[in-house]
């Protein structure tokens, strides 16, 4: 049987409005604001959300109890990055989603899976084992002997949380599309923007 809530919505006294600093999920923008209304469980009492207003775009945005924004931000986290092939960015933009969505584990993998994708469009042969392809991307030149430090970072991460039963955390997913996200500048960006200036 479905349980349905009562929820009573109210103005807060003004004594009682906090100050909250938070990203609009409309507009990406930081803003402070003070809640306009607040929800509150009638069951138990208890306020459950605020209601902010966006000083930049005027809309309105949830903030629960938990810190959690409804409605989730539209924008992606991490650096957009330029001139990409459409298969490569369509996997970055998938690592970004996943992350957004705190699918950790699943953005570790993409992360992994995304350099192999980048060894292959950069003239690997396909079905190689994974540190082959590393090594073909230093080989030829796409990362160096000193960032193969870090690229290798990628591939420790992964390996970890497809081989193992682990719970991935946060960080390491932040970790493994920082160091992916730098790849992918170093291969493509970089190089055509270098083009660009001359």
């Amino acid at each position: 049987m479905l349980e349905i809530k009562e929820w009573r919505w109210e103005k807060p006294k003004r004594q009682e409005r906090r100050e909250s600093t938070f990203q609009c999920p409309y507009c990406n923008t930081v803003v402070c604001a003070f809640p306009d209304t607040r929800i509150i469980d009638v069951d138990l009492g208890a306020i459950k959300y605020h209601i902010y207003k966006c000083s930049r775009c005027c809309m309105p945005v949830t903030i629960g109890q938990d810190g959690s924004i409804i409605p989730p931000s539209l924008f992606l986290p991490f650096e957009d990055v330029k001139h990409l092939p459409e298969n490569i960015d369509r996997m970055y933009a998938e690592c970004r989603k996943t992350f957004s969505s705190e699918c950790y584990c699943s953005a570790i993998m993409v992360a992994r899976t995304l350099m192999m994708h980048v060894a292959v469009d950069k003239g690997a042969a396909p079905n190689l084992k994974f540190v082959e392809y590393i090594d073909y991307l230093e080989h030829e030149g796409f990362i160096s002997s000193r960032n193969r430090t870090w690229v290798d970072r990628i591939r420790v991460i992964g390996n970890h949380y497809i081989h193992e039963v682990d719970e991935a955390t946060k960080e390491k997913a932040d970790h493994s599309i920082v160091f992916v996200s730098q790849l992918l500048k170093n291969v493509y960006e970089l190089p055509q923007r270098a083009m660009e200036v001359y």
